[in-house]
């Protein structure tokens, strides 16, 4: 018996993955990944990591939309039990505390470090739902997209509030774009980084969402590369390189949008610059750890 051939999709992604400027991109990558693996901090508090991890990605993830917040603002508001309404009245804290949840959230859906637990995974769907319902809720309370808007796609004639390179597609393709983008994510044995860059840039081109797409794509990145081992202990802030960087992130979406093959592959590499400064960032949070400078939230209200 012939084995099944891989899937159209698993193909497109597995021949992005062989570009060299990808391979390259991967490698080195995986050799970050690894020492952050083995670092000390992590062997015990690895917990304490994902939470501060949350809160960096959090404030820098709003910082890509607009939102500046301190970090330690949205520390002490975890830490005193003040996130539990979708609105606090300080639109900044908002954003940053539904981008927290989502954070959050993820993980839940992490592997242990230390043993063998590995919680069940979400659905595609589920998962795209979820995290846009936390990011988006903030919007919704205080009226800036309506509340049928949340963790439910475009209906067709309706154009997303937020900006992105190109057109963003509706009805049919729109659509079909989304059944895409499912697929993709849950597509067994497809190439962890050119995923995770793809799912990314989906959300960015596509907008399937009113609004928070780009947020959520940001998130679906630390999500793709902790599920599937690109790196494995949830720590690497993603969001940084976007704050960091706007303009780059803008051409590099950019790049995407134009379909054609250098774009897409340029998109992938300023991905994986991304996730690199993520765990450079990572190796901060575990230093601070060490030092005893990073207060760990007291709970994880969302």
């Amino acid at each position: 018996m012939r084995p099944a051939r891989p899937s159209p999709i698993i193909q497109a992604l597995e021949a992005l993955a062989a570009d060299e400027r990808v391979k390259r991109a991967e490698e080195a990558l995986r050799d970050a990944s690894a020492e952050l693996r083995w670092h000390e901090a992590l062997r015990r508090r690895w917990r304490e990591a994902r939470a501060e991890a949350a809160v960096r990605g959090a404030v820098a993830s709003a910082a890509v939309e607009g939102a500046v917040l301190p970090a330690a603002i949205l520390r002490d508001a975890v830490a005193e039990r003040a996130l539990t309404e979708a609105s606090t009245g300080d639109s900044s804290l908002d954003a940053a505390a539904g981008l927290w949840r989502a954070g959050v959230r993820l993980t839940e859906w992490m592997p242990d470090l230390r043993g063998e637990g590995r919680p069940t995974q979400p659905s595609p769907r589920t998962l795209l739902t979820a995290l846009h319902r936390d990011v988006a809720g903030p919007l919704a309370a205080t009226g800036r997209i309506p509340l049928d808007a949340v963790a439910i796609p475009r209906a067709a004639g309706r154009s997303p509030i937020e900006g992105g390179p190109g057109t963003a597609p509706d009805g049919e393709v729109l659509r079909s774009r989304i059944e895409a983008l499912l697929e993709l994510i849950d597509a067994p044995g497809a190439p962890a980084l050119v995923r995770a860059a793809i799912a990314h840039g989906e959300m960015v081109t596509a907008r399937p969402f009113t609004a928070a797409n780009a947020a959520v794509g940001r998130l679906l990145v630390r999500h793709l590369i902790t599920r599937d081992g690109l790196e494995p202990t949830g720590v690497a802030v993603t969001d940084q390189y976007a704050a960091r960087v706007p303009v780059a992130y803008a051409d590099a979406a950019s790049a995407y949008a134009s379909g054609e093959p250098d774009g897409v592959v340029a998109w992938i590499v300023w991905q994986a610059e991304a996730i690199l400064v993520g765990i450079e960032e990572a190796q901060s949070i575990c230093r601070s750890i060490q030092a005893g400078t990073t207060r760990p939230p007291t709970h994880t209200d969302r």
